[in-house]
């Protein structure tokens, strides 16, 4: 259930991460489902259509009508040749898809390696890491390869983001305040309850719930 925040006289609801999550997972259950029945449609389908195929053929044979049969037959391999093509094309789109999120789930693992000033920071980092630098899996030897100026793998990589200052920005501990822009402490900090924002109410709750209702607890 959502958890309701005071901010300037109004009552207003947060989702937690838990909850955003699992409406999202229900959303993809939905989404399979869906593509489960478009599936089985569509082999109904085809299985409609060979049935009236199968019938044309019979009476063509019966009746002698070669044209006919050349026909049904050039339709048949037709069909075949679509259905390879077919299952080249799921093949190549699942791979696809599978090499995004292994890369996705890469980079959230470097990520994660390192503290950000914010989630807004965060995102910010992995735009640019995705903007400055070649990520890529090989399937068959079940390696993820990182390119780019002076970095070739992940450990690479990492020492950039610790030891670099392009990035220092984002990073905690680097001076920097909430959205990457450099000087202060994180959003919110220090702060009076009354002198935060609805988005730093909702940061500090996720970051210091404790911090959160005692701070709370004073404009009241």
């Amino acid at each position: 259930m959502p958890f309701e925040i005071e901010h300037e006289g109004k009552k207003i609801k947060v989702w937690t991460q838990e909850e955003v999550d699992s409406e999202v997972k229900g959303l993809k259950v939905t989404n399979e489902n869906l593509k489960a029945e478009k599936q089985d449609a569509s082999e109904k389908l085809k299985e409609a259509k060979e049935s009236v195929r199968q019938s044309e053929e019979a009476t063509a044979k019966a009746q002698g009508d070669n044209e006919a049969l050349t026909r049904i037959a050039e339709e048949r391999e037709a069909d075949k040749r679509q259905a390879v093509e077919d299952e080249r094309k799921k093949f190549n789109d699942l791979m696809s898809t599978t090499k995004k999120e292994k890369v996705d789930n890469f980079i959230t693992s470097i990520l994660d390696g390192v503290q950000t000033v914010d989630d807004i920071s965060r995102k910010h980092l992995r735009k640019l890491l995705r903007a400055d630098y070649e990520f890529d899996y090989d399937f068959d030897k079940s390696e993820f390869t990182v390119t780019g100026d002076k970095v070739h793998n992940a450990d690479d990589l990492k020492k950039v983001l610790s030891d670099g200052e392009e990035y220092r920005r984002y990073l905690a501990g680097s001076g920097a305040t909430g959205g990457g822009a450099t000087g202060g402490r994180p959003s919110g900090a220090g702060k009076k309850w009354s002198d935060m924002t609805e988005k730093e109410h909702v940061e500090l709750y996720k970051r210091n719930p404790d911090e959160y209702r005692r701070l709370r607890s004073t404009a009241t």
